[in-house]
């Protein structure tokens, strides 16, 4: 575990107000992250205001989010390197990083008009917009976390998956503190690529990730170190491409390729129909005598084409609405 140097900023610090798209539905995306495997590294300080730690170019730092004034989500930097040990950068070329990371993370960076329109007239999707209004999927800051978070949560159990996320953060990854009202918060980072090879399969396995599991994450932590995870050097393939590279990865499945395409790229028209959350679903969302299978999820799902991302969304928020 590496503790940050860092210089701890005023919680009266400039911040950058971003824009919130038409419908936003503030109260269930922050369930969402409640409950979510990509929220884990979130902190709530209040109903509507979280922090999470985040790299900017590379230098852990530690961001606020304020959903407290309607129609705008509110960014800050609490917290970032010492001068001495970053890049020379004004304040507001720090806060533009910071609001470039934010439109991904909240899925800002995308028009949603198109696909809310055509869930108005989808008779299976119709009743979950009008339940969970206008949603972005919250998406992790690069390929590698969300391809870590991914292999942990297989074959295992969301609470168990949650917990060894919970113990890589504390234990591996670097901390920060913050200063906060009830005194002093620290805050975790998924262990670097550099951090948990450091830690090798030993380490690991001490933190309750299994043998198969840790051999997995160390080859992408050196995929990661290499630089081939670089989610700019992926813009230019098409999903298809890039899920037959994530596939060649050990330990990456179609299921999970899928979830780093939506979750870790963005892409907008992913449907993982392998998913047995999104199955169950759709059994209830139908009333099927069972759930359906991946080849009949698929077809049901080449409606959405284009969008298909969403739809497993707003489709997921059936399961996790039960959860709050």
């Amino acid at each position: 575990m590496k503790i940050a140097a860092f210089r701890p900023i005023s919680r009266d610090a400039p911040a950058v107000h971003l824009p919130l798209p038409r419908p936003f539905h503030v109260e269930w995306m922050l369930r969402h992250i409640r409950t979510s495997s990509y929220g884990a590294p979130f902190r709530f300080v209040d109903r509507r205001l979280l922090r999470r730690p985040l790299r900017l170019a590379g230098f852990p730092a530690v961001a606020e989010f304020d959903l407290t004034v309607a129609g705008s989500l509110g960014i800050r930097l609490l917290s970032f390197p010492s001068q001495d040990a970053r890049p020379r950068k004004t304040k507001a070329a720090w806060l533009e990083e910071l609001a470039g990371q934010t439109r991904f993370l909240w899925g800002l960076d995308q028009d949603a008009t198109g696909y809310l329109s055509a869930m108005a007239a989808d008779p299976d999707l119709t009743p979950l917009r009008k339940r969970f209004g206008g949603l972005r999927i919250v998406r992790a800051p690069d390929m590698y976390e969300a391809l870590l978070v991914a292999i942990l949560g297989q074959q295992v159990s969301v609470r168990s998956a949650q917990a060894t996320r919970y113990q890589l953060m504390a234990n591996l990854g670097t901390q920060i503190t913050v200063s906060a009202a009830r005194g002093e918060e620290r805050y975790g980072f998924y262990p670097a690529p550099q951090q948990l090879i450091a830690a090798g399969a030993g380490g690991l396995r001490a933190l309750g990730v299994s043998r198969q599991k840790a051999a997995y994450l160390l080859g992408i932590a050196d995929l990661a170190a290499a630089g081939e995870l670089d989610r700019a050097a992926w813009a230019a393939l098409s999903d298809e491409e890039a899920l037959k590279r994530l596939v060649e990865i050990k330990g990456v499945g179609r299921w999970t390729a899928e979830i780093v395409l939506m979750r870790g790229l963005g892409r907008p028209d992913i449907f993982t129909a392998g998913d047995l959350g999104l199955q169950a679903a759709m059994q209830e969302l139908q009333g099927l005598p069972e759930r359906p299978a991946e080849s009949a999820l698929r077809e049901i799902a080449a409606r959405w084409t284009g969008w298909r991302s969403y739809a497993a969304f707003y489709l997921w928020m059936i399961l996790q609405s039960r959860a709050l």
